[in-house]
């Protein structure tokens, strides 16, 4: 029994030499079509300054112009990586008194092409798919006291285009059916159901973050390379800013322009 230790000796070195060896990495599978990938952006952080650590080339943005028709919106930027799609907007306080209900609305070219969507009345490409629609401000009662609400999370109901292509018109719902709220009034996913969506409100911008692949556009598939995008905020169900935005002419007078497009980081 006393040879035994330096059997026992030579045991213990041959374990701590194998527990000392680096582990390989882990090899990615290639047929794995659906990587994790963790946003860049977070919507729980109580602060906007990872916004400043995006590659400049994937962010774009707008910012409402001095002479514009209407200013309730300052400014918006937008970021998609292979997942999720990113905004950071910032209304105008002063153009948005009656906090009761406070729709946003998010237009969106789902398929980046002309063949498909419509809505020519606030942007000049009559192309949007899919529309994102949802309060930033509520109020216990907005029917009796419409002024008396408190910022809130963004869940939006989402709404498909019924019109015409390249036509124009609130056209977000089947018009051959009635609808109400058994049907989530028309909608594609009612309110609040919207799943991977998300929000935060950092003084006075909000910034929201939603699942591409959870926004359902069977008419008009997401393209895997860009998107167009454009946003506007409500006063009484009328638009009191709207990004992205020009300068009026006197061809344009409301400064319509075309949605942001914007390429996805992947």
């Amino acid at each position: 029994m006393k040879a035994n230790w330096k059997i026992a000796l030579m045991c213990i070195a041959t374990i701590a030499m194998v527990a000392c060896k680096p582990k390989p990495e882990p090899i990615p599978d290639p047929d794995d079509d659906d990587p994790q990938v963790e946003s860049k952006i977070s919507v729980t952080d109580n602060s906007i300054a990872d916004w400043e650590t995006l590659p400049a080339e994937f962010v774009v943005s707008a910012v409402c112009p001095e002479d514009a028709s209407i200013t309730g919106l300052k400014s918006v930027k937008v970021y998609a990586d292979g997942i999720y799609v990113n905004i950071l907007v910032e209304p105008d306080m002063d153009e948005i008194p009656l906090h009761g209900w406070v729709p946003f609305h998010i237009y969106i070219n789902t398929d980046n092409s002309d063949l498909t969507g419509g809505y020519g009345d606030e942007f000049a490409d009559a192309n949007t798919d899919i529309l994102l629609e949802g309060a930033v401000f509520a109020g216990p009662d907005p029917d009796n006291d419409p002024e008396t609400g408190d910022k809130c999370e963004y869940a939006p109901a989402v709404f498909k285009w019924w019109g015409e292509v390249a036509g124009s018109g609130w056209e977000w719902t089947d018009p051959s059916v009635e609808h109400d709220a058994s049907d989530y009034w028309g909608a594609v996913i009612g309110e609040g159901n919207l799943a991977g969506c998300s929000s935060q409100w950092v003084g006075d911008f909000i910034e929201i973050q939603f699942m591409r692949e959870t926004v359902p556009c069977q008419d008009a598939p997401w393209s895997e390379t860009e998107f167009g995008i454009g946003f506007d905020i409500q006063q009484a169900w009328s638009s009191v800013g709207i990004l992205p935005l020009v300068s009026p002419t006197d061809d344009n007078a409301d400064g319509h322009t075309n949605k942001l497009q914007v390429r996805i980081n992947k």
